[in-house]
């Protein structure tokens, strides 16, 4: 994630390969940075539900930014 000064979270994600190659980039309001990635293109996120309560919520990112 790009950091504009102080880390605000609202500003856009750049996407690399593991070798540091650039792929693309994540608007700043396309989606919210992963708290962990897994293989063919899972992310995992970390939310608050109803009630306050956690929940993983797992998504398979877009092929183009695989």
């Amino acid at each position: 994630m790009r950091q504009a000064g102080a880390l605000l979270g609202d500003e856009p994600i750049d996407v690399l390969t593991a070798e540091g190659e650039y792929v693309g980039t994540f608007p700043a309001d396309a989606t919210a940075m992963p708290d962990a990635f897994g293989p063919n293109g899972l992310a995992a996120f970390i939310e608050r539900g109803e009630h306050d309560v956690v929940r993983v919520v797992v998504r398979r990112l877009s092929e183009n930014v695989r």
